[in-house]
């Protein structure tokens, strides 16, 4: 039970046996004042239903206060005891009423529902650039709301929010629970471990990662090339996972490098796996569940996206020609968030890059992984450091109209109209230097930006397995019962007035980036035998 339940109930049955013994006071010290605190249950009670909301199985503990107005209405002594005496028994079955009701403070997740879709029906801002199908979507996850509401099962409706946000192939859709264990969640989706993750070769091969030394016994290990899972092709298996439904990519190349890891879950107490042997012949071999896989699947996933393992906007000495820079997210404080005023942070990076080039440092790398994104302030703070010196082209506001409500089309085109024009300076500042920025899958939003601005720099060369996300327009949302919905609703276009970043029905972000390293046998090699940083490895490559 909530505590401000219990609370209520508490205290309204406190109220009405003290104004059972108040009653027979009052007839010795004879005064109409006492009448008034007859009335003070109910406004109690008021009180808690502004606070804390309405809720039916404590109806027994709001008409028990209510009872007790009987005693503001008639003075009589055996009127108030017995009112005060049926208040009471009312506001103390209340209490396994809640504990016994399945309904109890139970949220609507239909209505729920309804009402996100409802709103971002009529605002997001990316519907005809993705060409999405609303009354498709509306008709297919309805049911799954119906099933939830049904079962009052807060993980299947957070399940079914990310099945639903997933179909927009936007990295800011998304939902966020009010009271949602996501342990429990990954523990549903995810399935079974049977001690190891999958994952896709630049050479299309499936091989084994992160694999449990219990499987050594078949010959299978870290690059050990899985043919089939329970007969049919991993990749296959994976896109009708649980796991991959919820999973939510802004690029289909993205979508890609990741497949395969959500294949290996898939599976009841025991899997059959066909593999290439150390002789290159084909093997079967049935593996036994281990446990869940959400824990192996989220440890592939660190591995094959850890950055470098320091704080956000600090600085690691990588050897003695190549200083990395942090960036978890676009952001720097809260005063900084608030004001906007983001020189502090820019004269920090200042006075260390000089530092770093007093020192014979040649190359700086920005390691982006995993970068939450934020403040658009930021990412002109970063690009004015790196930039050649003068004005640079950043993006093109929508032109919104605020009589019609939406962002304006022409009518002739069908493309947005074009509204303010953004532009920052560069300072030229490591223009004598390289710089080496790396991005993944996780580097969304203002990460998108300053990778989509910077890539362009001469000196600048961005790599990674991947691109980045894939997503750039400014966020809102809806708060719901059950949680919050986010989705793009704010317009950036790009110089040519397209979209800006966010890929369209052809699921291709418009994002770049100079290097995509591949993930072969070396990679995974490095990343899960050596446990060494791969990518930073192919960052000082690059600076030689």
């Amino acid at each position: 039970m909530k505590l401000v339940d219990i609370l209520l109930i508490v205290i309204s049955f406190v109220c009405s046996v003290g104004l059972y013994f108040l009653a027979g006071y009052a007839v010795k010290a004879i005064s109409s004042q006492w009448r008034i605190l007859y009335i003070m249950p109910m406004v109690i009670s008021l009180g808690f239903i502004v606070c804390s909301g309405f809720e039916i199985s404590l109806m027994p503990a709001y008409i028990g206060s209510l009872i007790l107005i009987a005693g503001f209405l008639n003075e009589k002594e055996k009127n108030r005891k017995f009112s005060s005496i049926f208040s009471a028994v009312l506001v103390a079955v209340a209490l396994p009423i809640c504990l016994l009701n399945k309904g109890y403070r139970t949220v609507n997740y239909v209505k729920d529902f309804k009402n996100g879709f409802d709103c971002m029906k009529e605002h997001y801002v990316l519907a005809e650039h993705k060409g999405i199908d609303w009354d498709g979507l509306y008709d297919e996850y309805l049911p799954m709301f119906k099933e939830a509401d049904k079962e009052n099962d807060k993980i299947a409706n957070y399940i079914a929010w990310q099945k639903f946000c997933a179909e927009f192939h936007d990295g800011h859709v998304g939902f966020a629970a009010s009271d949602t264990e996501l342990k429990e969640v990954a523990d549903r989706i995810y399935g079974n471990d049977y001690g190891l993750s999958l994952v896709t070769l630049d050479n299309g091969k499936n091989v084994a990662v992160n694999v449990d030394e219990r499987l050594s016994e078949y010959g299978i290990k870290t690059g050990t090339v899985i043919t089939k899972w329970d007969t049919a092709e991993p990749l296959e298996v994976a896109r009708k996972s649980e796991s991959f439904k919820t999973a939510s990519f802004a690029d289909s190349e993205n979508e890609a490098f990741y497949l395969a890891l959500y294949a290996a879950g898939v599976g009841g107490d025991t899997v059959t796996v066909s593999y290439i042997d150390e002789n290159g012949n084909e093997k079967e071999a049935t593996l036994k569940k281990l446990g869940n896989y959400s824990e192996r699947v989220q440890k592939t996933i660190e591995i094959l996206d850890g950055g470098v393992e320091t704080g956000h906007l600090m600085w690691a000495d990588i050897d003695e020609k190549t200083a990395c820079l942090r960036i978890k997210m676009m952001n720097f404080d809260s005063e900084s968030g608030n004001t906007g005023d983001f020189s502090k942070m820019k004269n920090g990076i200042i006075e260390k890059l000089n530092e770093y080039r007093a020192k014979g440092v040649e190359n700086i790398v920005l390691d982006m992984r995993n970068n939450s994104g934020g403040s658009s302030d930021v990412v002109k703070v970063l690009a004015e450091i790196f930039a050649p010196e003068g004005e640079h082209y950043y993006a093109t506001d929508g032109k919104w109209s605020n009589e019609k409500g939406v962002y304006l089309t022409d009518a002739k085109t069908g493309k947005f109209v074009e509204g303010k024009k953004n532009f920052y300076k560069g300072e030229n500042l490591w223009g004598d230097g390289n710089v080496i920025i790396i991005v993944n899958a996780g580097s969304v939003s203002a990460a998108d930006h300053l990778t989509r601005i910077m890539c362009d720099f001469e000196n600048v060369t961005v790599i990674g397995f991947t691109g980045p996300n894939g997503s750039a327009q400014g966020i809102g949302g809806i708060k719901l019962e059950s949680g919050w919905l986010i989705f793009s609703n704010a317009l950036l276009l790009d110089e040519n007035g397209d979209v800006f970043i966010d890929s369209g029905v052809d699921y291709k972000s418009r994002n770049k980036i100079d290097i995509k390293v591949p993930l072969d046998e070396k990679a995974i090699e490095v990343l899960f035998t050596d446990g060494e940083d791969y990518l930073m490895k192919k960052a000082l490559e690059i600076c030689k």
